[in-house]
């Protein structure tokens, strides 16, 4: 019963729906025709539409439902004349259409033939001002991409800057500390090219194997000759110069230590410079020089066979000499000395060993450090020839190079040299213990040396040699090591890719840097929400832990080391100076709680844990880089002076927890030496 009542339900609302459609229609059709119109034939013989809407002719006509006939009609017995007089005018409100039809009609194609064809300075001109704005656009991407990154944007860097690498760029290997095996040094070669590198600049230090009379300058795990002979030959086979570095004036604490050498000293005390007016000090310059210069001289004049059994055509590898002379700290001194200005010490000393150099081996040129020569008159250096003898290195590793080198500096050495180079850091220059180097310093301070040599390249004669990257590896001879050669790696290979290019790369997909270190390639996703170098969040650079590069391991090592010591003193300096249970005073006194201390030290055997399994794991990771000398020097001075300072901790935990009853106050002062006679005397008694 239901279901009828419902289909019947149904039956009525489809018929009401069926009439309200057909209602609807019948509306529209009739609002359609009233707007429209009906056509008609007008006096010229053109069908139009009747209606009130007369903007919707043109409309039809367009459409040519409506088209003009010229024939009339000869039913109706009526013939069409054309209009004479003139057309009315159109009304004020003309319709879209026939604002288009004005468009076109003949006044505006006369503007049109009126306008002036662009000549050929017109299109140049706007073709140039298409390329300028092009180039804005992308050094406006750039300088985001930089700031993304958190490199500084300097001026006159960018894809379109036009500014030219140096024309050289040394890598300079310091090997007077931490001298890497020459197999892990072949390996990097390779790599160095890749990345741009033209040459190295080699400080020897004690690790050239000397021999004769000098033989005891030499480390007693200085290179073989024949290792050394092999280095250089692949050094040469890759296109690379060699410019051995050799100090001459001061550093000179690898020789002037030993007893033999002492009496060559400046001051007696003082092993840093050597005395320039002893007639033995020159002669002992000349053998050693002799040996490095004669030793590399070897290399150039050997045959290199190619491929096909004929000797290879390389250039000269070995074009200039490096002889130090900078931070003579001692001059001026010894009674040999004293009458004599300490320019006139330095100047006369660099003039005969050049000379000598030049006398011997004319064909090679002599290269120093030039913070001497800093202060140093226009008429003394001239007066002593330099700019004929020597050519001036100048270095600067901070990130303002002219706050130390001003303008008037290179103004003044043009006016003696006719040509100079340059040098920046990527390592061992922003702190004596430092583990890794701070690569965004580093990073500026080469981008500012580009700026620097573009705008004093013209002063020179001949222009700016080259610009040198340093990488120290002690600040002097009885220095502690800085930053491990492997842990600064990336940061040579971004400065020096940079140096190369003459700007840092911001793009992570096509990049010279992550290929050299066989770095993984990062996605287009990843790269879109972080750029490929962070400083910002990564100021250490450990994403390179994930490369494959020579000497990775060591990276990676340098990272866990950095965590566990900075963790461990961190933890040293908030029991003995923070808390109030373990200090100095409580130690000395036996006085404290022996329950908060038990607290205080829990920690502690852990932390020491850590650290003992990183000085063990270090010769694994080391052995294929460094021999077992450098490996135990670097855990002497990293890893065992934290580990003591935990074992002080617990020994003095020890003995304050073995302590049951304690005095009553106040306790005992103990006296503290104040004044330096007394610090003297107790120094003094501890030495007999």
């Amino acid at each position: 019963m239901h279901w009828r009542v419902l289909m019947m339900v149904w039956r009525r609302k489809l018929y009401v729906m069926g009439c309200v459609t057909v209602l609807v229609v019948a509306a529209w059709g009739w609002a359609t025709f009233s707007l429209i119109g009906t056509p008609t034939t007008t006096d010229d013989g053109v069908r139009t539409l009747e209606g009130t809407h007369t903007e919707s002719q043109g409309f039809w006509q367009r459409l040519t439902i409506f088209r003009r006939d010229p024939k009339p009609s000869s039913d109706s017995g009526v013939k069409f004349l054309k209009p004479t007089g003139n057309i009315p005018p159109k009304p004020q409100s003309e319709s879209m259409m026939s604002k288009l039809d004005n468009l076109f009609s003949s006044k505006y194609v006369e503007k049109l033939r009126s306008l002036k064809v662009p000549d050929r300075e017109d299109i140049a001109w706007r073709r140039k001002a298409i390329e300028q704005r092009a180039a804005a656009d992308k050094q406006m991407y750039y300088d985001h991409e930089l700031q993304r990154m958190g490199v500084p944007v300097i001026k006159g860097i960018g894809p379109d800057s036009g500014l030219s690498p140096p024309k050289q760029r040394l890598v300079h290997l310091d090997l007077k500390g931490a001298p890497p095996k020459i197999q892990y040094l072949k390996r990097l070669i390779p790599i160095l090219k890749s990345l741009g590198a033209t040459g190295l600049l080699l400080e020897y230090e004690d690790m050239f194997p000397y021999t004769g009379q000098l033989a005891g300058i030499a480390a007693r795990n200085a290179y073989a000759r024949n290792r050394l002979t092999d280095f250089l030959q692949t050094v040469k086979a890759a296109g690379l110069t060699v410019m051995p570095l050799v100090q001459t004036f001061g550093h000179m604490e690898f020789v002037l230590k030993l007893r033999e050498f002492q009496d060559m000293r400046e001051k007696p005390e003082s092993p840093q410079a050597l005395c320039p007016s002893f007639n033995k000090s020159l002669l002992f310059i000349e053998e050693m020089l002799s040996q490095v210069i004669n030793f590399h001289m070897k290399i150039d004049d050997s045959a290199t066979m190619d491929e096909d059994g004929g000797t290879a055509s390389l250039k000269p590898h070995f074009r200039a000499i490096h002889i130090g002379c900078d931070e003579v700290y001692r001059m001026g001194e010894c009674p040999r000395c004293r009458d004599k200005s300490k320019h006139e010490l330095f100047l006369s000393h660099v003039s005969a060993v050049a000379t000598r150099i030049k006398s011997r081996w004319p064909g090679l040129d002599v290269v120093i450090w030039d913070d001497m020569m800093r202060q140093i008159q226009v008429l003394d250096l001239q007066d002593f020839k330099l700019g004929d003898l020597v050519q001036p290195m100048v270095w600067v590793y901070a990130e303002d190079v002219y706050r130390f080198v001003s303008p008037q500096t290179f103004d003044k050495y043009s006016m003696v040299f006719p040509t100079a180079w340059a040098a920046s850091a990527f390592k061992g220059a922003h702190g004596e213990t430092l583990v890794l180097p701070p690569s965004r310093r580093h990073l500026e301070n080469t981008l500012k040396w580009l700026t620097v040599i573009q705008s004093e390249n013209s002063r020179f004669k001949a222009g700016i040699q080259g610009l040198a990257l340093t990488g120290w590896q002690r600040y002097d001879h009885f220095a502690v090591l800085c930053e491990l050669l492997p842990a600064a790696l990336p940061s040579l290979a971004v400065s020096l890719a940079t140096a190369s290019m003459g700007r840092l790369e911001v793009n992570g997909h096509k990049n010279a840097i992550l290929s050299a270190l066989s770095c993984p390639e990062k996605s287009a996703e990843s790269l879109h929400r972080r750029p490929w170098l962070d400083f910002h969040q990564d100021p250490d650079m450990s994403f390179f832990a994930w490369c494959m590069f020579p000497g990775s391991t060591v990276f990676r090592y340098s990272h866990r080391l950095l965590t566990a010591v900075a963790e461990s003193r961190d933890y040293v300096e908030n029991i003995k100076y923070k808390r109030g249970w373990l200090t100095d005073y409580n130690i000395k006194h036996n006085f404290t709680s022996p329950v908060r201390v038990t607290e205080l030290v829990e920690h502690a055997t852990k932390l020491k844990g850590s650290l003992i399994t990183l000085a063990k794991n270090a010769s694994d990771v080391m052995m294929d880089i460094y021999d077992k000398f450098t490996i135990e020097e670097f855990i002497e001075q990293r890893i065992n002076p934290v580990v003591d300072e935990l074992n002080g901790l617990l020994l003095a935990a020890s003995r304050l927890g073995a302590v049951k009853v304690w005095p009553r106050r106040p306790l005992p002062y103990i006296r503290v030496i104040t004044d330096t006679k007394s610090l003297t005397n107790s120094t003094k008694k501890s030495t007999h």
